[in-house]
């Protein structure tokens, strides 16, 4: 890491968290780091046991500590929920990349664009005609915004973000860099010779306060629009089809695919590397496991796992009994085996 010029007393930090200081008023802290690490200048925290354990055995600087903890030697401070104050710690350290006030002279912005005031554009970005800036957005370098986008107020766009046409980021939602929204869905149909291309001429239309991860790809519908809902994250690597409707506040986490027309609910949560066939709809409120498959809809909220998208209790047995195949293979070829014995006896007598 960097050379980082923002530092606080322990005092300091105990009065933004709210916490009991026990130590040093005057420890100086530049940063929070992980369990276990021994930057001298460094504070972690630990909920439970183990942390302790690994700050205790560490040089670390201070800890954060539930209200309750008794046994932490080192400097500390006492909180209500170590987690969630560790936390405002990770806000207080948090640094953007480096951007212009204004619209930075190498970028190429089309007559016909509307730039509201208090935008930020970086360098070598492109924003094509009759596309809207929106107060407080913030481009970084080397974006593309197309024809008939909108980047709603206080968005950020980060490097290489590539916007076709036809997109509408809303307010305060975070593109991080190289993600393409917008490129054309995956539309082909055999002529009876060869494939051939189904032109995509929809938008995608992206909710308030969103964060969509790097090199995750939203393709534009085929016609109408790719929609994703308010309060939704989506990981880095994720694709996402032409076509399809995401609902509010879910979670979609890395290499996931979600095929054209997939219809996923409200606050629903995907693990990563799942799979959704064309078509499909899940309701609101559904937990996916890792790798889950939904080759069909699911009607009925709950957690659900597998190759093929199970109830999870179903699948955690079925995954138990496969292990025992083994087992169970070589039971039945000795029950087999003492059957034909005993077959072969009753007919000799």
């Amino acid at each position: 890491m960097g050379e980082n010029e923002t530092s606080w007393t322990l005092a300091e930090l105990a009065e933004i968290v709210g916490g009991e200081l026990h130590g040093p008023p005057d420890l100086r802290i530049t940063r929070p780091v992980p369990a276990g690490d021994d930057d001298p200048t460094g504070i972690t925290f630990a909920e439970n046991s183990r942390y302790l354990a690994a700050a205790e055995a560490s040089k670390v600087g201070a800890v954060i500590v539930a209200a309750d903890e008794d046994d932490c030697t080192k400097p500390h401070i006492k909180c209500r929920a170590p987690r969630e104050a560790f936390g405002r710690i990770l806000a207080l350290s948090w640094r953007d990349l480096p951007h212009v006030d204004g619209v930075h002279p190498t970028a190429v912005i089309s007559p016909d664009a509307i730039i509201e005031p208090g935008c930020s554009i970086g360098p070598y970005c492109v924003v094509e005609a009759h596309s809207r800036i929106c107060d407080d957005a913030k481009l970084f370098a080397f974006c593309y915004v197309g024809e008939h986008c909108r980047v709603g107020r206080s968005a950020k766009l980060y490097p290489h973000t590539t916007l076709y046409r036809d997109v509408w980021i809303g307010e305060r939602t975070i593109v991080h860099a190289g993600t393409v929204l917008g490129a054309d869905g995956f539309g082909y149909f055999w002529d009876g010779r060869r494939q051939r291309k189904v032109p995509q001429v929809g938008g995608v239309r992206v909710g308030d306060d969103c964060e969509i991860g790097a090199l995750s790809a939203i393709d534009r519908a085929t016609a109408g629009e790719t929609e994703i809902g308010d309060g939704t994250k989506i990981d880095n690597l994720v694709q996402i089809a032409h076509n399809v409707h995401i609902g509010k506040d879910t979670v979609i986490a890395s290499q996931t695919g979600v095929s054209g027309s997939a219809r996923i609910g409200s606050r629903v949560t995907v693990g990563g590397q799942s799979g959704f066939g064309d078509h499909v709809s899940v309701c609101d409120d559904v937990v996916l496991g890792g790798k889950t498959g939904v080759p069909r809809n699911i009607e009925k909220p709950g957690e659900y796992w597998g190759i093929v998208a199970r109830d999870l209790r179903d699948e955690m047995r079925i995954q138990l009994m496969l292990a025992k195949l083994p087992e169970l293979f070589d039971r039945v070829r000795r029950l087999e085996a003492e059957f034909d014995d005993e077959a072969r006896e009753e007919d000799a007598r």
